[in-house]
């Protein structure tokens, strides 16, 4: 788990994402109301800004992080066991680039950690479905 991940505020925008993704060499951040408060709202990838945005027709300066961010994101609280742990991927099938994550956030939804490959965390199951 990464402690203390980059986000992206939910008011942030496409090209501000972007930007960042390439700065910090990732590919996909959490999205949170504020920076002050870092509640989760959901997750944006690199391939979310070229499906979302750009694919859409959407121009990168003016479309906010919010209207593009995955809301279906797998969250656990900081003492969750991840023996058995199953994340689910329900795929529409033209979404087959997808990639789980979880996002480790405290009693009041502020995100505390980052786990951006569960699939090598022993006893994580994915189900693609």
């Amino acid at each position: 788990m990464v402690s203390d991940p980059h986000v992206a505020v939910a008011g942030a925008m496409a090209s501000e994402v972007a930007i960042m993704l390439k700065t910090r060499n990732i590919s996909v951040v959490p999205v949170v109301d504020d920076h002050r408060t870092r509640r989760f709202l959901g997750t944006l990838s690199d391939r979310d800004l070229v499906t979302r945005c750009l694919a859409e027709g959407k121009h990168p300066w003016h479309t906010r992080a919010d209207t593009l961010m995955r809301t279906n994101s797998p969250v656990v609280d900081p003492d969750q066991e991840l023996e058995g742990y199953r994340i689910r991927m329900d795929l529409d099938p033209s979404e087959s680039h997808l990639r789980p994550t979880i996002t480790v956030v405290d009693g009041d939804r502020r995100v505390l950690g980052f786990i951006s490959h569960p699939e090598q965390v022993e006893g994580v199951e994915i189900v693609w479905g």
